[in-house]
Parts: C-alpha cells; sequence; structure tokens
C-alpha cells in the first residue's frame, strides 16, 4: 500500500460513521449508485441535525430548512446547491463527475396535494431521467405528531393519484423513507425517487 492509500485509509477510519465519510464517499465514488448511495447518506445526516434541534426550527419555513439542508451537504464536500436553474428553480441539486444530477424537491407537509406537486415537479420539470441522472428525492419536513403515520399514509396517496408509480420499502435501517420507480416521460427510463420524512413535531410536556 502506497503511503497516499494508507494516508486515506486511516482517514476513512477516522471519520467512519459521521457526514465527513459520507462526503469522501461521493467524491471518490467511481460509479452512479455509489454516488446516489454516499448523497443519501449525507441528507440523512442534514436531517438528522435539524431533528436534533428542533425546537429551534418551529418558526423556520420550508426555505429556510432547505438552505440548511444543502449548506449542510456542502459542508460535507458535496457539491450541492440550492434553487438553481435546471428545468426550472429545484430546491437542491447536487452535480459530480460523469455528469452526475440528483436533486431533491423539499415540501413543509400541509395537504398531500402539496406533497404531490412536489413529487410532479421533480419528476416532470426538474429531472432529466438520463442515465447518470435518474435518482431524486421528495424531502417532507413534518411538524405533526407521528411522521411515520403520515408517511405511510404519503405512500398512498402517491400511489392513488399517480398510478403508473409503484412504491416498495425504503432502508430497513431508516423506517422514515420509502423509494417509488416509475417511467421518465422526457428519457423513458426508469425514474426512482426517495421519499423521506423530516419528523420535527416539538411538544415538551414537562411544563
Amino acid at each position: 500500500m502506497t503511503a497516499e492509500l494508507e494516508s486515506l485509509a486511516m482517514l476513512r477510519t477516522t471519520v467512519a460513521g459521521t457526514e465527513l465519510e459520507a462526503g469522501i464517499d461521493f467524491v471518490l465514488a467511481q460509479n452512479h449508485e455509489s454516488r446516489v448511495r454516499a448523497v443519501q447518506k449525507s441528507v440523512d445526516f442534514a436531517c438528522n441535525k435539524l431533528v436534533k434541534h428542533r425546537d429551534k426550527k418551529q418558526k423556520d419555513d420550508e426555505n429556510a430548512l432547505t438552505v440548511q439542508v444543502s449548506d449542510m451537504l456542502s459542508s460535507s464536500g458535496i457539491k450541492a446547491s440550492h434553487d438553481p436553474s435546471i428545468g426550472g428553480h429545484c430546491d437542491i441539486v447536487v452535480e459530480g463527475k460523469e455528469d452526475f444530477l440528483w436533486m431533491a424537491e423539499a415540501k413543509k407537509h400541509d395537504k398531500y396535494a402539496w406533497l404531490d406537486k412536489g413529487f410532479k415537479q421533480l419528476s416532470t420539470r426538474y429531472s432529466t431521467g438520463n442515465p447518470g441522472q435518474d435518482h431524486g428525492e421528495v424531502l417532507i419536513y413534518c411538524f405533526a405528531q407521528d411522521a411515520k403515520a403520515m408517511l405511510t399514509k404519503w405512500r398512498d396517496e402517491l400511489a392513488d393519484r399517480n398510478p403508473d408509480v409503484t412504491t416498495c420499502e425504503g432502508e430497513s435501517q431508516n423506517p422514515l423513507t420509502f423509494a417509488s420507480t416509475h417511467k421518465h416521460e422526457c428519457s423513458g427510463l426508469d425514474f426512482f425517487i426517495r421519499h423521506k420524512v423530516v419528523s420535527l413535531f416539538w411538544s415538551p410536556k414537562d411544563k
């Protein structure tokens, strides 16, 4: 092992399990799937930070929360931008090597029609659906009690409102997600979306 590889291995061991590891994984990724996993992992770290400080987030609007997520992605070493113009103004855009493009549309949960609008914006307005550009995310800020129940209801609503969409369970380690797939109307290829709820309900009972 060369000195450079040894130093890199030591660095990855040092930052294992942190947002910096996700950033390093993204920078060093050699294929599309690895880049997608690194971005999703970084999003999870960013959203967990919002949840940890949810008492301070109760007055933040949709845009303010999204800027924070985008900034945290950038801080981990991922090239993320908020509200760039790609087919319109998408909430979060990540770009990478080999023309990699990942997009997220974020919505503050109120009505399910509002979430469906975000899904349609992401899938029909902003995304290309091309190879290397076939993954995105619907990010849901939930200030209501029981975020899991809300996400389950959204999964049912998504299928009812979009019969061409199929859904499946999300990652086993992250039950506050599910995945959907549909044929992208532009590219004709499968387009994959992770739906993630960020549980920001805060109602302490100690007073």
